[in-house]
């Protein structure tokens, strides 16, 4: 019985997680979205003006109150297995100061959800295009795309399955110092 409350109450909070994310705004940039907030942020296009296009950009949700932008861009290089944050912060009611807020490792599990996300990306051809592509190709690319949203999808449930497995060893943990706290 405290298995299952304690692996339900695993999905609940990584369900909760997901759902956090999703309503905080975050979402994949287009390259024109990257473009516009280059445009704003100076620091940003200098570095991707040095090291080239992201495989990868998304933007977050930041602060709701000064000296904050609203929002963060994060670019990923997968190659570089990097993850680098960018942000304004207004000085005076004026957002000047642009900077590098982090630049953090990847880990293999983040790189190959990544990849998975930039493959599709990449799949996913503009209508013009994908309306002159014959019965096959458009099959075929609906294929990759399905695959990669599997792999997301299986990525996510080993995810859960942990989190499932680290709260049962807490339960088990705390139920057995109970235990022993009655046996004193």
């Amino acid at each position: 019985m405290r298995r299952g409350v304690a692996v339900g109450m695993g999905c609940a909070l990584l369900l909760a997680g997901a759902a956090a994310a999703q309503a905080g705004g975050e979402h994949e940039l287009t390259s024109d979205e990257l473009r516009a907030e280059m445009a704003e942020n100076r620091t940003l296009a200098a570095y991707v003006a040095r090291n080239g296009e992201p495989d990868l950009a998304q933007s977050h949700f930041l602060a709701d109150e000064p000296p904050w932008d609203d929002h963060e861009v994060t670019l990923y290089y997968l190659g570089a297995r990097k993850e680098i944050g960018f942000a304004r912060a207004s000085i005076l009611g004026s957002p000047e100061n642009q900077m590098r807020r982090y630049v953090r490792p990847l880990t293999d599990e983040q790189v190959a959800a990544l990849t998975s996300r930039a493959k599709a990306r990449a799949s996913q051809a503009p209508a013009e295009q994908t309306a002159s592509l014959g019965p096959d190709e458009r099959a075929e690319r609906a294929a990759a795309r399905a695959e990669d949203a599997a792999g997301r999808v299986e990525a996510a449930a080993d995810s859960a399955e942990h989190a499932a497995e680290r709260a049962e060893a807490i339960a088990d943990k705390a139920e057995s110092a109970f235990h022993r706290g009655l046996r004193k």
